[in-house]
């Protein structure tokens, strides 16, 4: 990968983090090492007297993230949201109107049964996955009294065809371990069920609000089935698919409070990507406050110890 594409990555994904509510990046030593050395290993394999206009730009990339990198630690990202990177015509597609779902009697069970088996043979769902990819449909506890919703499948998560067993739902579960609670005891579902295409060999690409519409029938189903106690929705994505796109709405100033969604109460907070950005004791300080206010409503027992964590 070349300066300008390392340097397009590094963009995109500062932007994606932007809209999750990210509004600092703490970089270690080391990261700011590795990616010197890196900016000075290119700048020594070019020939400075004869730059095509590419290696200029290159060069010019380079220059300005070392420059940047060299005076701060902590980058301020002040991106407008509109600055979201979208979907090219290439991965643009046209979907059909949402599907309307008419969940049959039954037990629960049946019922999931019902609804994974619309999911799984969904024409839109299958014909919108990346090669080789699957879809994913929710899973977890049919009783559980915490529901939480994610964005969108990521790399691992398609090839698994499971929610949250990728970096980010490895935290989330030490985060559901933390409050006492084991990953089958929840249920996991997501706004999307399959992982969304992208002209880009990097990174993910958040839901269009066409695609976020098509499957929230399906995330509505797997509510009323479940008929959780509370709903937690986890990042941006899922806020805006729960509560409606709001282009103005920042994450930062929505999550620690309670909404409603499908009758439940409904707390929104980082998505555990956020943490993976974001490592600080405050970041986590911030999420672990929204899940005390969980265990409050669902009157689980705290602990001294677990109020304390983070602080």
């Amino acid at each position: 990968m070349n300066i300008a594409t390392a340097t397009r990555a590094l963009l995109d994904e500062l932007v994606r983090m932007r809209t999750e509510g990210t509004e600092r990046i703490y970089i270690d030593e080391k990261t700011i090492r590795d990616l010197e050395l890196l900016l000075n290993s290119n700048a020594a394999s070019t020939d400075s007297g004869n730059e095509s206009s590419d290696v200029s730009r290159e060069r010019t990339a380079k220059d300005s993230l070392g420059s940047e990198i060299k005076q701060k630690k902590d980058i301020t990202i002040t991106d407008h949201p509109s600055t979201i990177v979208k979907p090219s015509k290439e991965v643009e597609s046209k979907l059909p109107s949402p599907p309307i779902l008419d969940i049959p009697k039954g037990d629960k069970s049946e019922q999931w049964k019902w609804l994974e088996d619309k999911v799984l043979n969904c024409e839109t769902c299958n014909s919108e996955l990346n090669p080789n990819g699957k879809i994913v449909f929710g899973q977890g506890n049919l009783n559980a009294d915490l529901f939480l919703c994610g964005e969108a499948p990521g790399a691992d998560e398609e090839i698994e065809g499971m929610p949250f067993i990728g970096p980010a739902g490895e935290l989330l579960i030490k985060i559901l371990n933390a409050m006492g609670l084991e990953r089958e005891k929840v249920y996991l579902g997501n706004i999307l069920n399959w992982r969304p295409r992208h002209n880009q060999s990097y990174g993910n690409r958040p839901p269009t609000k066409e695609e976020i519409n098509f499957c929230l029938p399906y995330l509505k189903a797997q509510l009323k089935i479940v008929q959780p106690k509370i709903i937690v929705a986890l990042g941006k994505t899922a806020t805006d698919g729960l509560l409606g796109h709001d282009p103005k709405r920042r994450l930062s100033h929505v999550r620690g409070k309670w909404y409603e969604f499908s009758g439940a109460p409904m707390m929104i907070t980082y998505h555990p990507s956020y943490l993976l950005h974001n490592p600080s004791k405050t970041s986590k300080r911030r999420v672990w406050e929204d899940f005390l206010l969980v265990m409050e409503k669902l009157e689980m027992e705290i602990s001294e110890k677990q109020r304390g964590f983070f602080l």
